[in-house]
């Protein structure tokens, strides 16, 4: 396998699914988590674990089913652009993911059948895609190693 088709590596996907959901899920436990002395009387506030485990499961699902199907077939897509330099493709793979985010948006919300909240789900998704490509590129290094190797 060479050096240009690293990104499209199973396990180097599955990890980065997985190191998302649990970026994402602590930056969504840590953002909606209530401090004990601001907290106001008479009102339920979810603990920072409970936060976490629920969102780390709705981002495991997300990543896992939705976006990293999407992101296989973007990645067979942009092998095609082959001549581009290092600094075109990561723009072009950035779009690319910007797009695949917004389109697992309209999957999730057609399949959950929640169009009220359309725009909060699809900017969840875009953010979680965006972070989904910067784990891959850092775990896989394909576009570093496959600009040195020309």
């Amino acid at each position: 396998m060479t050096k240009t088709h690293r990104i499209n590596r199973p396990r180097g996907k599955i990890l980065a699914a997985v190191l998302t959901a649990i970026f994402i899920s602590l930056a969504m436990g840590i953002y909606h988590y209530v401090p004990i002395d601001e907290r106001l009387e008479n009102t339920y506030y979810y603990p920072f674990g409970y936060t976490f485990a629920v969102g780390l499961l709705i981002n495991l699902a997300i990543l896992l089913f939705l976006l990293m199907p999407l992101s296989i077939l973007v990645d067979g897509l942009l092998l095609y652009r082959k001549k581009d330099n290092t600094y075109m493709r990561l723009l072009v793979a950035i779009a690319a993911y910007v797009l695949l985010g917004f389109t697992g948006g309209i999957i999730y919300s057609i399949f959950t059948l929640n169009f009220t909240t359309f725009s909060a789900q699809t900017i969840h998704i875009v953010v979680c895609s965006i972070v989904f490509l910067t784990f891959q590129l850092v775990l896989n290094r394909s576009f570093l190693h496959s600009s040195s190797h020309r």
